[in-house]
């Protein structure tokens, strides 16, 4: 998550100067050198600054399978404690309609999301609300839980080794007491394959035989290439990733059990990748980002470009 960007303290002049005119010889004053000084530095203010979205967003992460997530350190760097996405659309040749979807992630002060919550318009005018909250302990996760309406669900992670973890399953409905489901097991190996890294992570009941298996690949430079999630011999979900110039130019799930597709597309002429495809099933749109001078996103815009409706996701943040 990125440094704010920098600016310049000025004084103003006491007194109007003087017309005296003085012959200034050319050796005498570094003219050249000084514009040359401050062509430079101002076109490190600008990267600094436009290199944010690349730092602040994390290219191929979401949350709630389409949302964004945030880089730690930047957000911690930048002490911002809570970003809200309103999500608009605008239909081609119509103005921009507001129907009430919000997006809300809150930081904690080392940058970890601590709570996510969508508000969403439901029928006959109301308003429906999810939540997902996130505990740590030295920068581990505790706990997690979620809710919907008047239903909850927690569940608490005993991280017993690094590759070992036992969850505890809780649920609630309105005022009533919790209910303990049941705990489960999740067991963590990791195996080299020349220069790759695979990750196998199986899922079960305690001591009983796992019912689901992930398996995460990661290249030399330790990025994902691919993650398969698997119940018995049956392919649930599919993820992969392709890079162009050392950045992440493609990324894809398919989702078996939903029947669902999404690929993203990014750009790699620079680091800034501020556009790209957006294809959700068989409609594809166009992406692009608008930032504050700050270099923090403003805005991400989707367009179709067949229909031209738009949909726009409006950037506001709260510091501590």
């Amino acid at each position: 998550m990125p440094e704010n960007c920098p600016y310049f303290k000025t004084e103003k002049l006491k007194e109007k100067p003087s017309f005296t005119y003085v012959k200034v010889e050319l050796a005498s004053f570094p003219y050249q050198k000084l514009m040359q000084r401050w062509s430079l530095l101002i076109s490190l203010i600008l990267f600094i600054s436009y290199n944010a979205f690349s730092q602040v967003i994390i290219p191929g992460k979401f949350i709630d399978q389409r949302y964004p997530l945030f880089n730690d350190s930047s957000i911690a760097n930048q002490a911002i404690e809570s970003i809200t996405i309103r999500v608009m659309r605008k239909p081609s040749s119509r103005p921009i309609y507001d129907d009430g979807l919000r997006i809300a992630y809150h930081f904690n002060e080392q940058g970890r999301l601590i709570s996510f919550q969508k508000v969403f318009p439901s029928r006959a005018g109301r308003v429906d609300t999810s939540s997902q909250t996130f505990i740590y302990r030295n920068d581990i996760i505790q706990a997690r839980s979620e809710k919907i309406g008047k239903y909850r669900k927690r569940i608490s992670l005993d991280h017993i080794s690094t590759h070992q973890v036992i969850e505890t399953i809780k649920v609630k409905h309105g005022n009533m007491d919790w209910d303990e489901l049941g705990k489960e097991e999740i067991k963590r190996n990791e195996s080299k394959i020349e220069d790759q890294l695979l990750i196998t992570e199986l899922r079960g009941g305690v001591n009983e035989a796992p019912y689901q298996s992930t398996i995460s690949v990661f290249n030399a430079n330790n990025k994902p290439i691919k993650k398969e999630v698997w119940y018995s011999s049956r392919l649930a979900s599919l993820e992969q990733y392709e890079y162009s110039n050392g950045l992440l130019s493609s990324y894809s799930i398919k989702n078996a059990e939903k029947g669902s597709t999404m690929n993203i597309s990014y750009s790699t002429s620079s680091s800034i990748q501020d556009e790209g495809t957006w294809c959700e099933n068989d409609e594809c749109k166009n992406w692009s980002i608008v930032f504050y001078e700050t270099g923090l996103p403003k805005a991400l815009i989707l367009m179709n470009t067949k229909t031209q409706d738009m949909e726009i996701w409006e950037y506001r943040y709260k510091y501590r």
